[in-house]
C-alpha cells in the first residue's frame, strides 16, 4: 500500500502540477475597465469604460468578439461639454418583457461642467441602438447603477452617492425607468478595516439571490494602482434592502495577491533575522565597483525603502520611506542568504533601472515597470553563505518612485502581480450551474482589463477562486460548457432524443410565441412526459404531465403586462422526481417546485414543443447535473447518484464532523469493487483518499487537515479596545500568529505583540482564558507565534491589558487549525485526472484509470449533513 502525507498549506496550493495551459488566460479582454455584463439567450454582452458605447459579445466568457457600437451620448444636458461617449462608464444591462434596458455612469469632472449622473436608455434589440427616453435630464445621481429583479418581480436599483465618502444606496423601482419611494442608505466603508486602507470608498454594487440568500459584492478603497488597495467584499442579507455593515463578510473575497505573498514569504531585504527596512543610498554617481559586496559605502546615506517625491497616504504599492526628487539614485542593501536558493525579485520604478546581485546584472528595464521576476538557477547560484549584496541604479522618470523586495520563495514560484480587482458582475456560466465573476483588474504594469474567476458557495458562504492569471499555480479552468447547447435562433426541434437520458439535469431556452409553445421538461416516450408551456389564449403558463397516456394539466395566471411575441426565458431543473421551473430568471408565478409528478428513477431527455407552428427558440442549454440544498445522512449510510461520466464536478459543504467522524464521498464510483473514496477522518485529523480496483486496494493517500488560516475581526463585536475574531465553524486550534508591525503605525515593530493583550477563546458561548502560553518569533520574522494548549474554539478575543491604551495595535489574526467541524469538498474528474480541493485549496492532482463513473456520499460512524451539493457534467 502506498501512503503519502501532504499538508494543506494556507493560501498556497500544496499541489502545483496542474498545467498552466489549463488556466484561464486572464485578462480575457484587455483595455476595458469598469464594465457591466448581461447574459441573454446564451450569450454575454459587455460594455463600460473605454468601450465608448460599444458592446463585446461572448458565448463562453473567455473569448470575446470585436466591439459593436450600440449607444451614443445624445442628450440635452451633456451637450457642449466634454461628456462624450468616453464617459459611458460602469454599464448595467437588463432584458425585461421584450425591452432591453441599459444604464451607465457619466463621470465627467470638467472645467466647463461637472456631469456625474446615472443614465438610462432602451432598445428593442440587444445590440441597439439604445436611446434615452428622456433626453432633457439624467435618471439619478451619482454613479455605478445596478438593477436587480427579485423573485416576486420587484425591481431595485443600487447606486453610489457621495454622502459619506462613496456610499452605497438602494431604491425600489416602479418600472425600469421610474423610482418608487425614497432612497435607502445601505452602507459606507468602515474605518479601521480592510475597506479603509486609504480612502473611504464603497462602490460598484452587484446583487444576486441564490439558495434563498441575497448577496451584494462591492468595492472598497481607491481604484488607482497608485494605492493598490482596491478589493472586493461581500455582504449577505435576507432581503434586498437589508444589506448593512453588520452582515458584511469581515474579509475581502478578492484581493491583491501581493498581500498574500508578503504574509507567506520572507522579504530578505527587510527581515534579515530582524526588521531592517533601510538601504544605503546616494544621489551622486559612485565610483566603480559599487555593485560588489566589498565596496565601502560608509559615506552613503541611510533611507527606508520606498523612495518617492511625495507620499501617497495609505498606498501599499507605493509605500513611502524616504524623500527622493533628484534625477538619479543608487542603492545598496546587504542581506544574509543562509540556505536561500530560490528568490523572486519584485521591483517598482518610474525610470530606467538596473539591479545587480553580487555584481551580476539580474534585471534591466527602460522606463517604468511594476513586476516580479523569478530568478533563474544560475542567478541564484551566485549567492554566498553569509553576506550578499543587492545594488540598484535608477532614474527619476515621471512621478519619481522606486522600491524593491527580494522574496525567499522556498520551493515555489512567484506569480505575476495581480491587483485592484473591481466593478464586479456575477452571472451564471455557460452550463447554467456555475457562477462566474467578471471584473476588472491589473496585472504587473499592464493596462486594466477584464478578468473572470469562478464563484462558489460553501453552503451559503460566497467564495471566489481568484484573483488568478495564466501563471497562477493550480487548476483554474475556463467556464464549463453544457452537455448540449444551441445558441442560434431556431424553430421547434422537438425532443432531444440524441442526448444521453438522465435522472438529473438542467434545461433552459428562450421562447418567442404568440400562441402556445414551451419546453419538454422530461420525456421518456410518447405516453410518458412532462412539459411546461405558455398559452396566449388563456394568458397563463402551465405544467402538463402524461403518464401511461393519461394527461393532467395545472395552469397558473401570468402577469397582466406579460408581452407575447417577444422572447421569454424558461429554466427547468429536474432532480429525480422533482421539477423546479423559472420564467424570465425568477420562480414561475404561484408555483415553482413540483414533487413526485414524474418517476424519480426513470431517465429522460428534454426538448421543446410548438402547438401552433409560429414559435422560435434561442439559447438552448442542456447540462446533466443537480443542485441540492441539503442532505442529512445517518451513520453507516451511503447515497449513490449521477450518470456514468468521465468528466464532471462534485462539491458540497460537510458539517457535523467530530473526532469520531469518518465521512465524505465517492468522487468516483463504478461499482462496489471499483471506486475512489475520499473522506474526512476525525480521529486522525486527516483527509484520506483510497482507490479500489477489482475489490483490491490500489493505493491510499493521507493529507493533513492542519493549516493556517487568516481571520479578520468581526465588526459586530470589535472596537479599538477589544478585537473579536469569529471562526466559520468550531475548530481545534493550537497556535496564534500576530503581525509585529503596529496596525496603525507600520514603522513600529514590537518584540512581543501578544504581551499587549488579554487573550480568551469562545467555547459554547463562554469566554475562557488561553492557557500555557509560549511566545516566540515565527519562521517569518514579521510575526509573533503563540503556542497554546489545544482547545476547541468558536472565536478568539484580544482585550488591551492597559486600561489607558486605546490603540488597536493589531488587525488580522493567523490561526493554526488542527481540525474543524465543517469543510468544503470539491472533486473534478477530467478523464484520467482527479483534482481534489478542500476549502477551495487544491490538495492534489491524481492520475487515475477508471471507466465512466458515478458519484456518492457516505458516512461510517456518525451522522453528518451535506449542504449545497452541486454536481454537473463537464463537456469536452
Amino acid at each position: 500500500m502506498l501512503v503519502s502525507r501532504k499538508a494543506i498549506l494556507p493560501f498556497l496550493f500544496a499541489c502545483c502540477n496542474s498545467l498552466f495551459a489549463q488556466n484561464i488566460q486572464n485578462p480575457v479582454l484587455t483595455g476595458v475597465a469598469d464594465a457591466g455584463v448581461m447574459k441573454y439567450n446564451g450569450k454575454y454582452y459587455l460594455g463600460g469604460v473605454r468601450t465608448n458605447g460599444d458592446f463585446y459579445v461572448s458565448e463562453d466568457l473567455a473569448h470575446w468578439s470585436k466591439p459593436i457600437h450600440v449607444v451614443s451620448m445624445n442628450n440635452d444636458w451633456s451637450q457642449n461639454t466634454g461628456a462624450d461617449n468616453s464617459q459611458i462608464h460602469a454599464n448595467d444591462m437588463l432584458y425585461l418583457n421584450g425591452q432591453f434596458h441599459l444604464y451607465w455612469s457619466v463621470n465627467y469632472w470638467g472645467k466647463d461642467k461637472h456631469a456625474v449622473h446615472i443614465v438610462h436608455a432602451q432598445s428593442q434589440h440587444v445590440l441597439g441602438p439604445y436611446v434615452e427616453p428622456d433626453k432633457k435630464s439624467w435618471m439619478d445621481n451619482r454613479i455605478d447603477p445596478k438593477l436587480f429583479k427579485d423573485d416576486d418581480g420587484q425591481l431595485y436599483m443600487y447606486m453610489v452617492r457621495f454622502t459619506d465618502g462613496n456610499t452605497i444606496w438602494a431604491r425600489k423601482m416602479k418600472n425600469p425607468s421610474q423610482f418608487a419611494g425614497d432612497p435607502v442608505c445601505l452602507f459606507a466603508s468602515l474605518p479601521n478595516t480592510w475597506e479603509t486602507i486609504d480612502n473611504r470608498v464603497a462602490e460598484g454594487p452587484w446583487v444576486i439571490k441564490y439558495r434563498q440568500r441575497y448577496y451584494m459584492m462591492y468595492n472598497a478603497n481607491h481604484t488607482s494602482t497608485h494605492w493598490g488597495n482596491y478589493q472586493l467584499g461581500v455582504a449577505e442579507a435576507d432581503s434586498p434592502l437589508s444589506f448593512q455593515n453588520g452582515n458584511k463578510y469581515s474579509y475581502p473575497v478578492v484581493e491583491s495577491n501581493q498581500s498574500i505573498l508578503e504574509e507567506n514569504y520572507v522579504d530578505v531585504l527587510r527581515y534579515d533575522g530582524k526588521y531592517n527596512p533601510f538601504f544605503a543610498y546616494t544621489e551622486t554617481k559612485p565610483l566603480g565597483g559599487w555593485t560588489l559586496p566589498v565596496y565601502k559605502d560608509s559615506d552613503w546615506k541611510q533611507g527606508e525603502g520606498g523612495f518617492a517625491a511625495e507620499e501617497i497616504a495609505g498606498s501599499t504599492t507605493r509605500k513611502f520611506g524616504t524623500k527622493w526628487d533628484s534625477s538619479f539614485l543608487w542603492l545598496r542593501k546587504n542581506f544574509t542568504a543562509q540556505q536561500t536558493r530560490n528568490l523572486a525579485l519584485r521591483v517598482l520604478h518610474t525610470g530606467d533601472t538596473k539591479v545587480y546581485l553580487n555584481g551580476l546584472l539580474i534585471y534591466e528595464k527602460g522606463g517604468s515597470n511594476y513586476c516580479i521576476v523569478n530568478l533563474e538557477p544560475k542567478q541564484c547560484a551566485i549567492l554566498k553563505e553569509g553576506n550578499n549584496l543587492l545594488a540598484i541604479e535608477t532614474q527619476r522618470g515621471h512621478s519619481p518612485f522606486f522600491d524593491v523586495s527580494l522574496f525567499d520563495m522556498r520551493n515555489d514560484k512567484a506569480d505575476d502581480i495581480l491587483m485592484t480587482p473591481g466593478q464586479p458582475n456575477i452571472l451564471r456560466g455557460p452550463n447554467g450551474f456555475e457562477w462566474w465573476l467578471v471584473y476588472m483588474a491589473n496585472k504587473n504594469n499592464d493596462q486594466r482589463g477584464q478578468y473572470i474567476n469562478r464563484v462558489q458557495f460553501f453552503d451559503k458562504t460566497m467564495y471566489v477562486d481568484g484573483i488568478t492569471g495564466p501563471q497562477t499555480a493550480g487548476y483554474h479552468p475556463t467556464p464549463s460548457l453544457p452537455t448540449f447547447s444551441m445558441n442560434m435562433e431556431t424553430t421547434s426541434f422537438g425532443v432531444l432524443k440524441q442526448l444521453k437520458p438522465s435522472n438529473a439535469y438542467l434545461f433552459e431556452t428562450a421562447i418567442k410565441t404568440t400562441r402556445n409553445a414551451g419546453v419538454v421538461a422530461w420525456w421518456q416516450d410518447e405516453n410518458h412526459y412532462a412539459r411546461v408551456g405558455l398559452d396566449a389564449g388563456s394568458q397563463c403558463w402551465y405544467l402538463q404531465t402524461c403518464m401511461g397516456g393519461s394527461k393532467s394539466t395545472q395552469t397558473f395566471p401570468l402577469p397582466t403586462d406579460f408581452r407575447w411575441g417577444v422572447y421569454h426565458h424558461f429554466r427547468v431543473e429536474r432532480n429525480m422526481g422533482i421539477l423546479k421551473v423559472w420564467l424570465d430568471e425568477i420562480p414561475t408565478p404561484q408555483k415553482h417546485l413540483f414533487s413526485d409528478i414524474i418517476p424519480a428513477l426513470t431517465p429522460g431527455v428534454p426538448g421543446v414543443f410548438d402547438e401552433s407552428g409560429n414559435a422560435t427558440f434561442e439559447g438552448v442549454t442542456y447540462t446533466i447535473g443537480f443542485d441540492d440544498e441539503e442532505v442529512a445522512l445517518p451513520a453507516e449510510r451511503e447515497i449513490l447518484k449521477g450518470e456514468l461520466l468521465c468528466q464532471y464536478e462534485l462539491s458540497f459543504q460537510l458539517s457535523g464532523l467530530s473526532e469520531q467522524s469518518v465521512s465524505g464521498s465517492y468522487p468516483i464510483y463504478v461499482d462496489k469493487d471499483n471506486y475512489v473514496k475520499a473522506f474526512f477522518n476525525g480521529s486522525t485529523r486527516m483527509f484520506e483518499v483510497t482507490a479500489v480496483k477489482k475489490g483490491q486496494s490500489l493505493w491510499h493517500k493521507e493529507y493533513s487537515l492542519s493549516c493556517i488560516q487568516t481571520v479578520y475581526p468581526d465588526v459586530k463585536y470589535t472596537d479599538f479596545i477589544e478585537k473579536n475574531y469569529r471562526f466559520s465553524s468550531p475548530c481545534l486550534i493550537d497556535t496564534l500568529y500576530l503581525n509585529r508591525h503596529d496596525a496603525d503605525h507600520k514603522s513600529t515593530f514590537v518584540d512581543d505583540m501578544f504581551s499587549l493583550f488579554t487573550i480568551e477563546y469562545l467555547q459554547e458561548g463562554k469566554w475562557l482564558p488561553i492557557k500555557n502560553q509560549l511566545v516566540e518569533i515565527a519562521a517569518h520574522p514579521a510575526f509573533n507565534r503563540l503556542s497554546v494548549e489545544p482547545v476547541k474554539a468558536e472565536g478568539i478575543r484580544f482585550t488591551n491589558k492597559n486600561a489607558e491604551d486605546i490603540q488597536r495595535h493589531i488587525y488580522k489574526l493567523r490561526v493554526h487549525q488542527q481540525f474543524k467541524d465543517s469543510y468544503n469538498f470539491r472533486a473534478v474528474r477530467r478523464n484520467d485526472k482527479l483534482y481534489l480541493f478542500v476549502d477551495g485549496k487544491e490538495i492534489d492532482e491524481i492520475e487515475i484509470q477508471y471507466p465512466a463513473s458515478r458519484i456518492g456520499l457516505c458516512t461510517e460512524k456518525t451522522p453528518v449533513t451535506y449542504n449545497g451539493i452541486l454536481y454537473y457534467h463537464i463537456e469536452k
